[in-house]
């Protein structure tokens, strides 16, 4: 009798187990996800790393700002590495009022060592495979290229501490140029079927956005600035699929429903300058684009964006 209840137990314990496994393996993301969320990841770090008005608007002259940023984001077992380049320039053009126009322009390398996830594949028709089911992935490769210009009202409501509201628009574009990874099939009545992802994509977007910086004097050498700016990239882009196996080649939109690509961002930073030499460095916006991207994009386990400006004119608040 004992013999049969440890049994009975040991039994229940496996049941148990063998249903969290399952749980578990039904809400990974598959790969498409993860995809999509490899390039509005990059998208975020240069939303991020975009230029901000000078501190003070300045009648008669512009007051120019160049922006140099590198980015690093890892989703699962895909890597996103790259620079942004970014120009801003600001003028005033009455009491408290002026305007900005920017522009920014970057490529980031998409790579990775392989994986596991799903193939899934549910936006293409009649696909000749047992899918969903988990397949290795491996030597994702490819390209996002990001850039664009923009313009923006700038309102100054305080010179003491010179608060600022921004509100502006980008017209942008992103491009997803040969982001492709090969898979194996490691489940189901295909087991072992081989080919190629493509996740390659290109969108355009008019994406409003809308800040909040206040810059003060820490020393006569030295200032802060926290800092907010929320983006949305309208209308969400297109995010083409295909795939290739034995004897089929499917893609969007001939063989199905594209999926979507662009999310609203808050960017969040706090940025340290460094008067005489016009230099700036945002410390919050990296710490808290690294702590915060992952509930942005489900996914991604590193998230670094490195952002400096020079601002070759920059005035000290009073």
């Amino acid at each position: 009798m004992r013999s049969r209840c440890a049994r009975l137990a040991c039994a229940n314990v496996l049941l148990a187990l063998s249903t969290a496994r399952a749980a578990v393996a039904q809400t990974e993301h598959d790969i498409h996800f993860l995809s999509e969320h490899v390039a509005e990841s990059g998208m975020d770090a240069h939303y991020a790393a975009l230029p901000w008005p000078a501190a003070h608007l300045e009648y008669g002259g512009w007051e120019q700002s160049l922006d140099v940023s590198t980015a690093s984001t890892r989703t699962e077992f895909m890597d996103l590495d790259g620079p942004m380049v970014a120009f801003g320039a600001t003028k005033g053009v009455g009491h408290k009022r002026g305007y900005e126009l920017l522009g920014f322009y970057s490529e980031m390398d998409v790579s990775g060592t392989g994986g596991h996830s799903t193939l899934a594949a549910g936006f293409l028709r009649d696909v000749p495979l047992d899918l969903p089911n988990v397949a290795d992935f491996a030597a994702a490769r490819g390209t996002l290229r990001h850039f664009g210009v923009g313009a923006a009202y700038v309102h100054e409501r305080s010179r003491m501490h010179s608060s600022q509201l921004i509100a502006g628009v980008l017209l942008e574009r992103a491009e997803v140029l040969g982001f492709r990874m090969d898979y194996r099939l490691a489940a189901g009545a295909d087991t072992g079927s081989m080919g190629v992802l493509d996740h390659s994509s290109a969108a355009n977007f008019l994406t409003p956005l809308v800040g909040w910086q206040q810059t003060r004097s820490i020393s006569p050498r030295w200032t802060w600035s926290p800092r907010v700016l929320l983006t949305f990239p309208l209308p969400p882009g297109d995010f083409d699929g295909r795939l290739t196996g034995p004897d089929f080649d499917l893609g969007t939109p001939n063989d199905g429903k594209p999926l979507a690509i662009g999310d609203p961002f808050v960017a969040l930073g706090l940025a340290l300058a460094h008067v005489p030499s016009g230099f700036e460095v945002d410390i919050g916006g990296a710490l808290l684009f690294a702590a915060t991207e992952h509930v942005s994009h489900a996914g991604v386990g590193r998230a670094v964006v490195i952002h400096i400006a020079w601002r070759p004119h920059a005035r000290r608040p009073p």
